[in-house]
């Protein structure tokens, strides 16, 4: 007789989870908690950019906190090449040359760059929903297939004499 509490590991639950947030669990045909994961995963995401402008996420300068931002996907990869692509290379905005000490190598950023404690907010969100998708993903690694619905009529208490 097989064991309720025995767990399963599926890594394709958590390869698809990484892929695109939420997609492991409805691949699994536990619909709404993709949906719920999704929905979390990509306001956290898309509101760090927002908020923190696309230079927020930088492999190059900000290598440590892009390790945890990749827990996002594919999507953290696409943001990281249009910083790099865009703004770090001059084609969206004009480059503003920085002080620098006397003898050192000059250095130019973009005038779009984020600056003060809104990159930094940005830089944390992104990261924040990457380390949240990456419990998104093992959840999906672990749970049952379409366990999902309702497991009976009634919540836990309710209805119970008293």
């Amino acid at each position: 007789m097989p064991n309720d509490t025995e767990t399963t590991f599926r890594p394709l639950g958590a390869i698809l989870g990484w892929v695109f947030p939420g997609l492991g669990h409805i691949a699994a045909g536990n619909v709404r908690r993709g949906v719920y994961a999704m929905t979390g995963v990509l306001v956290l995401f898309l509101g760090g950019i927002v908020v923190g402008g696309v230079d927020c996420v930088d492999r190059t300068e900000d290598r440590l906190w892009f390790i945890g931002q990749a827990g996002c996907g594919p999507i953290a990869f696409a943001a990281d090449y249009a910083n790099t692509a865009f703004l770090k290379s001059g084609d969206a905005a004009p480059m503003i040359k920085m002080p620098t000490p006397p003898g050192a190598p000059e250095i130019a950023v973009s005038s779009f760059k984020g600056l003060a404690h809104a990159n930094e907010f940005g830089t944390l969100f992104v990261f924040l929903a990457g380390l949240l998708n990456i419990c998104v993903l093992l959840d999906a690694a672990v749970r049952a297939p379409a366990s999902d619905g309702v497991q009976s009529g009634r919540r836990s208490g309710e209805g119970a004499p008293r």
